[in-house]
């Protein structure tokens, strides 16, 4: 995803991320979860763009500004045998169990869509009968919507089951600009970005990135063939429908795992192993000059007929 900037400069490189000017967050208490009753810093919007420029730097996407949480993100017990379905051997005491209905009360899109040139907050999150958490766009161009942890981890394995809708008319193509990551919106890129899984708008393909540094010299690492440093593909790439995404997470490595089964991991001194926050967005992609700079090349994924992503559950263990 890409984390937005301090000002709107435009980006050659993918929509990686993009850095917003954000209230301080309250500092780490050690690993694991982080509560803080203090003002969310502001979500940064990361974007992978597929771009086929060779080797060009990668742009970020511009952050939103949550609305600060009235109580710390909810730690919730749960039975010993509950554990994630990928990278379990890292897996300790499970810390949050949030059922999707529980996450439509993180901070939303209002304050945090409007941040980047072109996209407009007038996504909603919901539920189904089902009980799943529910984040739908409009036909607007740039319909944006968006959901970010009131707590920020760091060291830990994180879960999420969630339904990536199909482009309509293309069952096998993963619809808009969607993805589940992490980052710390107050101290981008310093802190971090970790994409476990961004639909990059430019060809609907999934990828996992890595992004820190600073913003006069960003550090990026990704799955897609737009960065320098490549991270190794382990299996297939996801294809619309439900999916368990498991995110690895500590200082020095991390590993992605889809359904299981391995997509990627990397061990590097880049990997900051700082607290962030969960992050689950959608974008109906604008075609506009800017966004098309910023992605490397013109929307292929995004439709006005407004596909639904979906998310049953948010759990997170202490690394061990």
């Amino acid at each position: 995803m890409v984390s937005p900037g301090k000002a709107a400069t435009p980006v050659s490189d993918r929509l990686g991320t993009g850095v917003v000017s954000i209230p301080d967050i309250a500092s780490a208490l050690g690993q694991g979860q982080v509560d803080s009753t203090e003002p969310m810093p502001e979500p940064i919007v990361t974007a992978t763009a597929s771009a086929k420029t060779p080797k060009a730097r990668p742009t970020r996407k511009p952050v939103p500004t949550p609305t600060a949480s009235a109580s710390a993100s909810p730690t919730t017990s749960a039975p010993a045998s509950l554990t994630p379905l990928g990278g379990a051997n890292y897996a300790g005491q499970l810390i949050l169990n949030d059922t999707g209905a529980q996450t439509a009360s993180w901070n939303a899109t209002s304050s945090y869509c409007p941040e980047t040139s072109g996209f407009v907050g007038d996504g909603t999150v919901g539920t189904n009968s089902s009980g799943d958490v529910t984040l739908t766009t409009t036909s607007t161009s740039g319909s944006c919507v968006g959901l970010i942890s009131p707590g920020s981890y760091a060291s830990d394995v994180i879960e999420a089951d969630i339904y990536f809708p199909a482009l309509p008319g293309s069952p096998d193509t993963l619809a808009n600009w969607t993805g589940i990551w992490l980052t710390d919106g107050a101290e981008w890129p310093m802190d971090g970005e970790l994409d476990a899984n961004e639909s990059e708008p430019v060809n609907g393909v999934d990828a996992v990135s890595w992004h820190s540094g600073t913003a006069d010299d960003e550090f990026s690492a990704s799955t897609d063939d737009f960065f320098q440093t490549q991270l190794p593909k382990l299996s297939t790439n996801l294809t619309p429908g439900w999916h368990v995404v498991d995110i690895v997470y500590t200082q020095g490595f991390f590993a992605v795992y889809y359904d299981g089964h391995e997509y990627t991991q990397w061990s590097s001194s880049n990997i900051t192993g700082d607290p962030l926050n969960i992050y689950l967005t959608m974008v109906n992609t604008p075609d506009i000059s800017s966004i098309v700079q910023r992605i490397g090349g013109n929307p292929v994924n995004s439709d006005p007929d407004s596909p639904t992503l979906e998310m049953k559950y948010v759990r997170v263990w202490q690394y061990q």
